[in-house]
């Protein structure tokens, strides 16, 4: 069920209904558990099955870390075992699928897409990083588990973050659902802007740019002009994309009377990689810092004859490695990753770091330019087919192979430039006119008009649902 469907609609309508219409906080995280697994298990309900046993599990092991607090590392390190087998399980899946396709056929299953359909839920992911973190703090003594079964699981399942996020920690949204919530009049207002935009930079922009990217990307050997071109749609299409999927989970959270993590701010506006990190997918750079980032580096720095370098070097290419690895099991991932943590040490090792800025306008420019192209050529990496296909592009095919191809590179590039100038309008008028409301409504008015005229495209899934 897609958050762009009528099905969608329709459901969330009936949800919305029934969840304040039920008296006490209870019954509406019952009502938001049940809906939650029937989104969840709409295609497939195996894939409910698969959520709620890992809930059940992870519930009763923090539980037994409080009872038995001296063996509350071993069930910790249980629940982290189960974890990321399950989700090691799925991201590995077609690694050695025909090894199950084969084991499969014995039991008379001889459809492997059948396997994948029925065996490989989506969104592991995402609601394993919030099992994770709720194991380790509650292992740490820093939060304390959850007695309310209901609530956990209505936390862990939340259909508007399921699939794609934000990585909302127990601390923000599980004391939500613990505490009562009221219908009041803020929850409408704070989450239509979250609503249209959410549409609009999905169905106007994403799915627009997606088609043109999607075909420079399979071509076999495209050359270095249209490499570009297609890096530069994809760099607009992701960030529309995942955002727009963020912006539509906290606009229902909204109307549900729960606030949930912003996931992006400005993140092309980054001068520095540790900057464009702490900018793009907010929830999942904060779980890297406080889960693998911090505790890696704290643990080196007690290690006396380690080289006083390597606290530096290894904490970033270890965090961004596994940042790779989550996102997928392919080469580009990994290389993507390790991409982005030797920018960070290159960047450490000249100085610059933290919230850095030249002192001069110029010299921002220059920064913000280079960070850029760093940006959209790490997304190159990130979107290649393979790393053999983006080497021979890079190395061995020509700038362009005739005066057509440039020119419908030149088309594309000011395609890419219109429709994110839909973006960057919206940014200007929010920096020169925060609260003049009737320029802001006449961008929502334009978007609502662009939103429907682009409705009955089509609404092809959204980017991070693979991942």
């Amino acid at each position: 069920m897609q958050f762009t469907s009528y099905a969608f609609l329709l459901f969330f309508l009936t949800v919305l209904v029934l969840y304040w219409a039920a008296g006490g906080r209870r019954w509406q995280n019952l009502i938001l558990l049940a809906a939650s697994f029937i989104f969840y298990g709409w295609l497939a309900p195996w894939h409910s099955a698969v959520l709620f046993a890992s809930i059940a599990v992870d519930y009763f092991l923090a539980l037994a870390m409080v009872r038995w607090k001296p063996r509350a590392v071993l069930f910790m390190w249980l629940g982290l075992s189960l974890n990321i087998g399950l989700l090691a399980f799925v991201k590995y899946y077609f690694t050695f699928d025909e090894i199950l396709a084969a084991w499969a056929g014995g039991f008379g299953i001889s459809s492997d897409h059948f396997l994948s359909f029925i065996i490989l839920p989506l969104g592991v992911s995402f609601y394993t990083l919030k099992k994770i973190s709720y194991l380790i703090e509650t292992a740490r003594g820093t939060l304390q588990p959850a007695r309310d079964f209901i609530a956990y699981a209505a936390y862990i399942s939340f259909f508007p973050q399921v699939f794609s996020g934000p990585i909302d920690r127990p601390q923000k949204l599980l004391s939500q659902l613990e505490t009562p919530r009221v219908w009041a009049s803020s929850h409408f207002y704070n989450a239509w802007q979250l609503l249209l935009m959410g549409l609009f930079k999905k169905i106007v922009i994403a799915n627009t740019v997606k088609v043109f990217v999607d075909q420079i990307f399979l071509m076999k050997e495209p050359s270095k002009v249209f490499l570009i071109v297609g890096g530069l749609g994809f760099t607009l299409q992701i960030l529309a994309d995942f955002s727009s999927y963020t912006d539509l989970s906290r606009g229902l959270a909204f109307l549900l009377g729960l606030q949930t993590t912003e996931n992006f701010n400005k993140p092309y506006l980054a001068l520095t990689p540790g900057e464009f990190w702490n900018r793009w997918h907010i929830s999942f750079s904060s779980w890297l810092r406080d889960t693998i980032f911090f505790p890696l580096r704290r643990t080196l720095l007690k290690m006396q004859r380690l080289p006083g370098f390597l606290p530096e070097i290894i904490p970033p290419l270890v965090t961004m490695f596994i940042s790779g690895l989550w996102h997928g099991t392919g080469l580009t991932f990994i290389t993507w990753g390790l991409y982005y943590g030797v920018l960070i040490v290159i960047y450490q090792w000249i100085g610059i770091r933290g919230n850095w800025k030249p002192a001069n306008g110029f010299g921002r420019f220059l920064a913000w330019l280079m960070m850029f192209l760093l940006i959209v050529f790490g997304w190159i990496i990130f979107r290649a087919p393979s790393m053999p296909w983006l080497w021979n592009a890079l190395v061995y095919s020509p700038l362009y192979r005739s005066v057509d191809e440039l020119t419908a590179s030149l088309v594309l590039a000011i395609m890419i430039a219109f429709y994110a100038s839909l973006l960057l309008l919206k940014y200007m008028l929010e920096l020169a006119w925060p609260s003049r409301e009737n320029i802001h409504a006449f961008y929502y008015a334009a978007a609502t008009l662009l939103t429907l005229v682009f409705m009955n495209s089509s609404s092809p899934d959204f980017i991070y649902f693979q991942f």
